[in-house]
């Protein structure tokens, strides 16, 4: 391999870092924004069925068939 290739590998791969930290963030944000809309989801079903919470910490995930996530 010569300088140059070894520049360029070089480049590309702090090209590749840079765009995978914006990727890392950008799959953070997402993953906030799905837990806020969990938890918005969450306290309209216990408003709903007027089940009485004091934090929904209280409320346990299911899955589909009833068996408690976690």
């Amino acid at each position: 391999m010569n300088e140059q290739q070894v520049n360029a590998l070089i480049a590309a791969l702090s090209e590749q870092t840079a765009a995978q930290k914006e990727q890392t963030e950008a799959i953070n944000r997402l993953a906030e924004s799905n837990m806020a809309l969990c938890d918005a989801i969450i306290q309209s079903l216990v408003e709903e069925d007027g089940v009485e919470v004091t934090s929904l910490d209280d409320v346990k995930p299911q899955y589909l068939n009833q068996k408690v996530r976690g």
